[in-house]
């Protein structure tokens, strides 16, 4: 044996060299020395040169396939091949490809391939390969040291040397999970102990993530905090076949959230997919940032996602046949005349051409039955038809009559449960026996009076009412994949000491800022002349019935009339005169203008203008009007340290941040506006809502209506409001920027200040008098009205009507008919959402939420898991290091000068997919959320899937063999087998129903997880006995970590002490196939198996009865409901996977064989 150190650089290619082995050969051959090469990482290959001495040439092998004759035998691969094959026969053009898996499965698969396809594989250093002596037909394991010409280099156990073997006569496994540990054990192919106890910590430590977040690991790999209804609303989506669903949250809860959830984990099953996201132009930026920083959707350089723009539908036909289409405010592209509209048929195209789709829509369900038509058509062309609208319409108006039934469900009146149920039923199938059950509880705790049993606890009764509510809501809502969390829900819900609170910041009555300026006094003066000008005008013209066309120009024009009169004058002038330089420069929208020009133009409009724009002053809007404005609300900005200031539409954001910065040298002032462009207005969002340790005074974010809709604003503890918009519907949008979730430590706590611009004159001002109308009527300020837009926008025209006719007085006079009006449509809405709202969080997503959780606050055990998997001692060599950002510590894994003990060419291909943005991240997901951007280290983020996939493929550390020596000991040596499985449930039965369905398989798998958490179990076996190791001290002496000072590894130079304890390798491979085989029959005898599987078992039957009896209440209801058979077959397939849980797939994931000595004695088992 010679082994020479040869270094040798070559232009551009290698700078490291380092002879990996030698041999020297008798007779006329020459020596051969083989050298392993460091390429540079940006090279596609990797290798062994050999170098035959005496000789010139240099011969390279690498991975890339060499010209050579496709023989029996060969080593290839070719697109799409599951992993390294080898040619077993050869026909003509084509071969048999077989892969091999074991020595149990030699040939575990195989395909009929053109040779033109193929190409040649070189093994490189390291890889495991397995070989049949041929003079004892024993499968043996080693690892290629070298590979020259046709020749490979292997080192086997119970060897010194390695061994020249034919290419054509080894195996390679291919790029499938080892199917069988135990394979590996008996063929040689045990490593170290270290490396089975560096596997195994960090195997069970994935398991137990994907048990928490039911194989969702978009959940866990997100960053973002985990809330019980944004997790159901994901678990909901991802574990369904058909993944289409409505997401009808109330504003501020998230809908984003669950979305990117959905977007992320369709993204992990199909790394190569398209994503469609159609928003609001404002809003595209933010998602944008939000899909990179929170769900990182840059780990996925083989997919396409596209964030595009209500405003473009033209482009929209250049992404259909996406994967995924999410549309956010998708009731805004819906409130068409019909489904002829431009917009809308665009949408339908995109949509009905994608197998996923998210609508994301605040809008109350059932609030317009057209509106709700239009989404649910999006959703299910077939099962909801625009021909037929008019059934539609009926079963609305019947689902109206059912939603006032239900909601006099009342556990508070008993003396009516008995007839509102009575009247329920009459309106329900008479075969819903469910709803006959749970209404008999009910009516089972009543007297013959309808009066509660003195022996009964009216908290029992509540309790069953509450369950008979959520049956006829689960059971006979419109469409079961609509998913509606409203405020008030979410916020009752008892979430338990280790949920976090999810708490939206809330609102307080604002406080009034009086604005005492020459211009701004002129701007009310013109507009109350012109009110009562226009009305005088319409009387003695006799044209009252004109009035509402008019009242909705004055709307318009009262929220242009603040500050300066050029607003106003510039509405004036595109009324009048079609100016539309004046209609853009006063902010006008396309409905502003339809409104400003419909109505005919009167002397009074003329005045006006002319009035306006012969001010002695000038009507331009100048520093006066802007320094009355800011000295008017320089104490509401000054006693805060982050303001928002709300310009409303036109020119005034731009000219209000300039002013305040010339004034302000030291304020940090930042606009969002449509006068900035995109780019600029995002970092104006960020630069204003970065933490407040990087600003040393107070900030101030000025804005335009660019920044009332979708944008996070939640970070202001101020809000100014300098114009009000003329519909509540657009003040809502604007307060729930501010009004919304706040992540703990990231801002301030409670409802923002909020302010608005006044006049000192309040009884004639129209500004007053509608800022009142807001506070008194609809009381806005007080709670959301989210809910109730369609009320108001019907009730519009007469409130502004009364504001024509009486002025100011008008407005304020209408505040009590308003309350009373929004009271009505409340209780309305209520009862309508009592039916489609989703009535509790499922059981199911609060324990996996509460999983999550758990699972998260272990986060350090996570963290010396993966590092005891990726050490140097006992680990694959993967080198990292620590450092901290802004608080946080984040982990940066070097893939590029480490050389892990992994298979070469695994690795190359794995390492490839991962960048290094992707390699770094952080344990801690509290410390991460203070680092924007930063990676959660957790299943689904590439690094640790790729440590994953190379824990399940790769066998190092899936077999350990040792003599663990006890001194107490002095008899023959035993021999143990341990065996570590994974228990899941099994989903051939479920599979059987929807296998022609896409995804199906992944649906399934999530829907199993919930009903039996995957997990893991070891148990001992004595070899040559019966029965199971029982002993706790036993199986604490197994069990005890690898020591090398006690414990001796079975490596080459020790097996043949293992093999003589077996008499053999025949014996040995007998024996681990026996003791595996004892092993699984006692699982239940030794584990708590039997109990967690009776248990899942039991309380998923109760779900499936559930289930069956709403899905046949639903088949009978077609006058209630659409879709009627799907849920039937789900029924099915839950009823399955149920059944399956009897007899779970148990998987073994490592194999131990220990054998105990004392003194240096040695029998054979049997013996």
């Amino acid at each position: 044996m010679y082994i020479w150190n040869l270094a040798r650089q070559r232009p551009g290619e290698a700078r490291h060299l380092s002879v990996c082995g030698g041999l020297a050969t008798q007779g006329p051959r020459p020596v051969v020395i083989y050298v392993r090469f460091q390429l540079p990482y940006w090279t596609s290959t990797s290798g062994v040169r050999t170098l035959q001495c005496g000789s010139p040439r240099l011969s390279r092998r690498g991975t890339r396939a060499v010209p050579d004759r496709f023989t029996v035998g060969k080593l290839v691969q070719y697109p799409g091949s599951p992993g390294v094959g080898r040619i077993g026969t050869v026909e003509g053009r084509h071969a048999r490809v077989e892969f091999f898996e074991s020595v149990a499965a030699p040939v575990a698969h195989s395909e009929q391939v053109a040779l033109v396809d193929c190409r040649a594989v070189v093994l490189a250093a390291e890889t495991r390969v397995y070989w049949k002596n041929p003079d004892t037909g024993d499968w043996l394991a080693g690892r290629v040291t070298a590979m020259v010409d046709d020749r490979c280099f292997v080192r086997f156990p119970n060897a010194v040397y390695d061994r020249p073997v034919p290419a054509n006569e080894l195996r390679v496994r291919w790029d499938r999970p080892i199917a069988d540990p135990v394979t590996v054990l008996t063929a040689g192919g045990n490593e170290s102990a270290y490396f089975h106890e560096a596997r195994m910590p960090f195997l069970r430590d994935l398991v137990a993530q994907r048990a928490a977040s039911a194989n969702i690991s978009a959940l866990s790999s997100s960053a973002v905090e985990f809330f019980s209804h944004q997790v159901h609303a994901a678990l909901t989506v991802l574990s369904d076949p058909v993944q289409r669903y409505l997401l009808a949250d109330e504003v501020g809860l998230g809908k984003s959230v669950q979305a990117g959830f959905v977007i992320r984990q369709t993204l992990l099953d199909h790394p190569e997919a398209s994503v469609c996201v159609v928003v609001p132009e404002v809003l595209r930026r933010q998602w944008a940032r939000e899909l990179h920083d929170k769900f990182f959707i840059g780990d996925f350089p083989s997919a396409t996602v596209k964030v595009v723009a209500h405003e473009t539908p033209a482009r929209w036909a250049a992404y259909h046949k996406s994967d995924l289409v999410v549309v956010d405010e998708a009731h805004r592209l819906v409130q068409a005349s019909g489904p002829e509209d431009p917009t809308y048929r665009a949408l339908a195209g995109l949509v009905h051409s994608s197998p996923r789709l998210l609508l994301l829509s605040a809008t109350p369900i059932m609030s317009h039955h057209t509106t709700q038509l239009g989404l649910l058509h999006l959703l299910d062309p077939e099962l909801y038809r625009w021909s037929d609208s008019k059934a539609f319409e009926r079963k609305y108006r019947l689902r109206s009559q059912l939603a006032r039934e239900v909601h006099a469900l009342d556990s508070d009146f008993t003396y009516l449960l008995p007839s509102a149920i009575e009247d329920i039923g009459a309106l329900l199938p008479a075969s819903d026996r469910r709803f006959t059950e749970l209404s008999s509880k009910v009516l089972e705790l009543l007297d013959e009076n309808d009066e509660l049993r003195l022996d009964t606890d009216p908290a029992e009764l509540k309790i069953r009412t509450e369950a008979l509510r959520a049956h006829i809501s689960e059971a006979y809502r419109l469409h079961r994949r609509v998913i509606r969390h409203r405020r008030h829900t979410v916020a009752r819900e008892d979430p338990g000491p280790q949920f976090p609170l999810f708490e939206v910041r809330g609102r307080q009555e604002p406080q009034t800022l009086l604005l005492d300026g020459a211009g701004h006094a002129a701007t009310g003066d013109a507009l109350s002349r012109w009110r009562s000008q226009v009305w005088d005008a319409l009387l003695n013209a006799g044209l009252e019935g004109q009035a509402p066309k008019y009242a909705m120009a004055l709307a318009v024009l009262v929220s242009r009339a603040c500050v300066s009169p050029e607003d106003l004058a510039a509405a004036l002038a595109w009324r009048i005169e079609g100016d539309q330089r004046a209609a853009a420069w006063a902010g006008l929208d396309a409905r502003e203008r339809r409104l400003l020009r419909e109505p005919a133009v009167l002397e009074a409009d003329r005045a006006a203008l002319a009035g306006l724009r012969e001010l002695p002053g000038g009507f331009r809007l100048g520093k006066q009007h802007l320094d009355d404005l800011i000295d008017t609300m320089l104490p509401a900005i000054k006693s805060r340290r982050r303001a928002v200031i709300f310009c409303g539409p036109g020119r005034l954001a731009g000219a209000l941040t300039e002013r305040m910065r010339q004034r302000f040298g030291k304020l940090a002032v930042y606009e969002h506006s449509r006068q900035v462009d995109a780019d600029a207005a995002e970092e104006a969002i960020s630069a204003w809502s970065a933490p407040l340790s990087k600003h040393p005074g107070s900030t101030v974010l000025v804005t335009d209506d660019s920044a009332e809709d979708g944008l996070n604003l939640q970070a202001a503890d101020a809000a100014v409001h300098v114009r009000l918009p003329w519909s509540p519907n657009q003040l809502e949008q604007r307060l729930g920027r501010v009004d919304r979730y706040q992540a703990p430590g990231s801002g301030p706590v409670g409802p923002a200040h909020q302010y608005l611009i006044g006049d000192p004159d309040a009884e004639s001002s129209f500004m007053q008098a509608w800022s009142v109308l807001q506070t008194d009527g609809y009381k806005i300020f007080i709670d959301s009205v989210s809910t109730l837009q369609d009320a108001i926008s019907e009730g519009l025209v007469e409130v502004w009507t009364a504001a024509l006719e009486q002025g100011p007085e008008g407005l304020l006079a209408m505040a009590e008919p308003v309350k009373s009006n929004l009271g009505a449509a409340r209780d309305e809405i209520d009862k309508l959402d009592m039916l489609e709202a989703v009535h509790e969080t499922a059981a199911e997503a609060k324990e996996l939420t509460g999983a999550l959780l758990e699972v998260e606050a272990a986060w350090r055990e996570m963290r010396t898991a993966m590092f005891g998997y990726v050490a140097n001692k006992g680990g694959i060599k993967l080198r990292h290091h620590d450092r901290t950002v802004a608080g946080c510590e984040t982990e940066i894994f070097d893939l590029w000068q480490s050389h892990p003990l992994l298979d070469p060419r695994r690795w190359f291909d794995a390492r490839s997919r991962v960048s290094q943005e992707m390699a770094q991240g952080a344990f801690n997901r509290s410390a991460a959320f203070r680092a924007p951007g930063t990676r959660l280290l957790r299943p689904g983020n590439p690094l640790v899937d790729m440590l994953a996939a190379a824990i399940y493929h790769d066998d190092r550390g899936q077999a350990s063999a040792f003599r663990r020596i006890d001194p107490a000991y002095d008899g023959p040596a035993i021999a143990f087998f341990g065996f570590d499985y994974l228990i899941e449930a099994d989903l051939s039965g479920a599979l059987s129903l929807v296998a022609d369905q896409d995804g199906a398989s992944l649906a399934l798998r999530r829907q199993a997880d919930q009903l039996l958490p995957p997990f893991t179990l070891r148990t001992w076996i004595e070899a040559g006995t019966q029965s199971p190791v029982t002993s706790a001290s036993v199986k604490g002496w197994l069990e005890r970590p690898y020591d090398n000072r006690r414990d001796h590894n079975y490596n080459a130079e020790r097996m043949s002490h293992l093999l003589e304890v077996f008499g053999g390798w025949a014996g040995y491979r007998s024996a681990a196939v026996d003791a595996e085989r004892l092993a699984r029959v006692h699982l239940v005898d030794v584990t708590d198996l039997a109990r967690r599987c009776a248990r899942a078992q039991e309380r998923s039957r109760q779900r499936v009865a559930v289930t069956l009896a709403q899905a046949q209440a639903r088949q009978d209801a077609g006058h209630l409901v659409g879709d009627t058979e799907s849920l039937l077959t789900d029924a099915a397939v839950t009823d399955a996977l149920v059944e399956g849980l009897s007899q779970p797939a148990v998987k073994v994931i490592a194999a131990t064989c220990i054998i105990r000595t004392g003194r240096e004695v040695v029998r054979r088992v049997g013996q």
